[in-house]
């Protein structure tokens, strides 16, 4: 689990490193940043949800990626629901109503993220344990927000 895991940030890694490497080859002033958005093993509660906002403002910053991979275990299905969402799909989102996200998994033990953000606002990376009743579930993830300034 841990040996994939590590395997996907170094693909990332090597995926913003190439990037990077290109923009510089075109003599680009612009520079590559992140913001790591978890890193680690986080514990989603049944019926609960696992939340980090984060904002993006395009007139800044330029070609906005969510990146990274998830892992779940716990529970009989060992899955997940991973969401990249607007903060007004949030707010419906937690009082069950329908939603457009930028990204969602479906219940699912592993992926990989790959979004691009297009437009400013506050966004919101979940994973959500709510469709669990009983089993609290363990995710181990590494998801960066990238862009370029």
């Amino acid at each position: 689990m841990n040996n994939l895991l590590n395997k996907k940030k170094l693909i990332v890694s090597l995926t913003v490193l190439v990037v990077f490497i290109f923009l510089l080859s075109l003599g680009c002033n612009l520079s590559i940043k992140h913001l790591n958005l978890v890193n680690g093993t986080i514990t989603v509660q049944a019926g609960s949800y696992y939340n980090v906002q984060f904002s993006v403002d395009t007139n800044v910053m330029k070609d906005v990626m969510v990146e990274g991979s998830f892992q779940a275990s716990g529970g009989s299905g060992n899955d997940i629901d991973a969401l990249v969402l607007n903060e007004m799909d949030f707010i419906n989102w937690l009082n069950g109503h329908q939603v457009s996200p930028v990204y969602y998994s479906g219940k699912i033990t592993i992926a990989d993220i790959n979004v691009p953000i297009t437009k400013s606002g506050d966004y919101h990376l979940v994973f959500g344990n709510t469709f669990s009743v009983i089993s609290s579930k363990n995710v181990s993830a590494q998801v960066d927000l990238h862009w370029a300034e």
